[in-house]
């Protein structure tokens, strides 16, 4: 027998980096919702490790299609401070590799695949997703 989480780090590598807690389909969507494994994370200016967590919040994330049904990820992350009193910033959201970015409302993969069509299409309008 396969564990959910198992199959999907299988299908989707950048799950084995948080640990999926739910998968379910909802009006023809497929929802996943994964949180952080914790531990430390770094500072994206100073690159100072840190695990003293100021809040934690949920990110909604659009990933590639799977079936033909659109995949939305609700990714439970964790606002960590920087401990480097050098560093001019105070806290900073940890980032999952492969699956989020600073900013980014879709994953690095949706973000490709959205990338190719346009280029394809050359500004003619797009499939709808």
């Amino acid at each position: 027998m396969v564990r959910c989480d198992d199959l999907i780090g299988v299908l989707s590598p950048q799950f084995r980096a948080v640990l999926v807690e739910r998968v379910f389909t909802e009006c023809g969507v497929v929802h996943i919702v994964p949180r952080t494994l914790g531990g430390t994370a770094s500072c994206p200016d100073c690159e100072f490790p840190s695990s003293h967590v100021h809040s934690c919040y949920e990110r909604r994330l659009d990933d590639s299609p799977v079936s033909d049904q659109p995949v939305v990820i609700a990714l439970s992350v964790r606002r960590l401070y920087c401990d480097n009193s050098l560093c001019g910033r105070r806290a900073f959201v940890e980032q999952v590799a492969g699956l989020t970015f600073r900013y980014g409302g879709r994953t690095p993969v949706s973000r490709r695949v959205l990338a190719v069509v346009a280029v394809a299409l050359a500004g003619q309008a797009g499939p709808v997703w």
